[in-house]
């Protein structure tokens, strides 16, 4: 049977139906872009499935969920190694060893093929194939499911998606645990083991975003708990910091050593800063782009009596981490109101590697831009008009020498940014 096309032209129930209605075995393989994975037929029913990289390996899914023991996978994974491509497969290993029961992993092995259906019905649009016979190679533990029963909890989960989406908002927001009358009345507060997954998580600076990547359940799992949490009054949440860019002054950080740039935002907001995953669209692809951020106040204008301030106004600075494409950087840099370029110091070397920030601020509508130097190892300062030089800029640009870990000393390079934004 040929079947391949887009999500487009052809839903994932109606597949799921036609694969039935033929009583076909073989693998649908659905991808988009990085996001691809697998769903197993036999004889018409679902018998395994899994999605990357949204899931977990169904190992390690197990002690996630505490069914097994860290030792206990390690062990089964030394065994399936030892054995060979043509010895068992992990689960066979398992129930062998009596590390769990059939019919526990067997549950396991049924949620996670509703994971990984959810994953794909969300999808508006991807590529799928049908390959005849294909069977997974690394498992020999499968279940038999009735397609309408997967597509009925496909469904329900989606209803319960936008239900969450409603009330919590954006993936966006921060969560913060909370303390309130209804609770006091309840007396003892019990948490179940995935709550405290993701209680651990929530200081009040992470987003929902950050916490579903950290707290080790799925994306679904993870924010049904957030929201149970909040339904119950143990969880509140707030806007994200990051939703000021563009309705005030902002100023955004960039530097080559994202430790660095880090350690400049802590140190200007006294470790309260707030990690985001922010999501746009780039070339018709969502891409996640990790964002730190925190807020600096600062004056506005004073009255005739220099000691008495007239107003104060909220900064916003931020910065992006991790591997980032500069089509991402340029969207999350597009509504900056300046910058500041941080620059390694230590030698001439790192004196040059700081072009190629300098060069992508230059691109961003002549915004102005201060240069901050810093040094790790190096005790002398360098000139600012050796580094204007080496950077290749012009002798207007404000150069600072900054040490990371002294506030007043980074204040003084955001303050810097803030006038030149302001035309002081």
């Amino acid at each position: 049977m040929l079947l391949q096309g887009n999500l487009k032209e052809f839903s994932l129930p109606n597949i799921f139906q036609l694969v039935k209605m033929s009583a076909k075995s073989g693998a649908l393989t659905i991808r988009r872009d990085e996001a691809w994975g697998k769903i197993y037929f036999t004889n018409g029913l679902i018998n395994y499935a899994f999605s990357v990289p949204q899931q977990l390996p169904l190992g390690e899914r197990l002690v996630q969920a505490g069914l097994l023991k860290p030792a206990q996978l390690k062990q089964a994974l030394s065994a399936q190694k030892k054995a060979g491509k043509e010895g068992p497969r992990i689960g066979t290993i398992l129930l062998e060893k009596e590390f769990m029961a059939r019919a526990t992993l067997e549950e396991a092995v049924r949620e996670q093929i509703q994971d990984a259906a959810f994953d794909f019905f969300s999808w508006a649009d991807g590529e799928f194939s049908f390959s005849a016979e294909e069977r997974p190679d690394d498992q020999d533990v499968l279940v038999e499911m009735n397609v309408e029963n997967v597509i009925m909890e496909g469904c329900r989960r989606i209803d319960e998606w936008e239900l969450i989406f409603e009330h919590l908002g954006s993936l966006e927001r921060i969560p913060h645990l909370a303390y309130n009358e209804g609770v006091e009345d309840r007396g003892e507060v019990r948490l179940t083991p995935d709550e405290w997954r993701v209680v651990v998580h929530i200081d009040g600076r992470a987003d929902i975003n950050t916490i579903l990547r950290d707290c080790g359940l799925d994306r679904f799992h993870g924010a049904k708990v957030i929201y149970s949490l909040f339904s119950s009054g143990l969880v509140t949440v707030s806007e994200p910091v990051i939703d000021g860019i563009a309705k005030g002054v902002s100023v955004c950080v960039r530097g080559p050593i994202d430790f660095y740039n880090e350690v400049f935002l802590t140190t200007l907001t006294d470790s309260n800063v707030t990690k985001q995953l922010r999501v746009e669209l780039i070339d018709e692809k969502e891409v996640e782009v990790p964002i730190v951020a925190g807020t600096l106040t600062t004056v506005e204008g004073e009255s005739e009596d220099a000691d008495e301030l007239v107003a104060t106004a909220e900064v916003l600075v931020y910065t992006s981490v991790g591997t980032v494409s500069e089509a991402a950087w340029a969207r999350v840099a597009r509504d900056a109101s300046a910058f500041v370029v941080l620059v390694n110091a230590n030698d001439a070397d790192s004196l040059r590697a700081g072009r190629r920030d300098v060069d992508f601020v230059k691109k961003s509508d002549g915004l102005p831009f201060v240069v901050a130097t810093y040094t790790s190892m190096a005790e002398d300062a360098v000139e600012p008009d050796a580094v204007r030089k080496a950077l290749g800029v012009d002798h207007g640009v404000p150069v600072h020498v900054c040490s990371l870990r002294d506030r007043t000393s980074v204040i003084g390079v955001v303050r810097a940014a803030v006038d030149l934004a302001r035309g002081a």
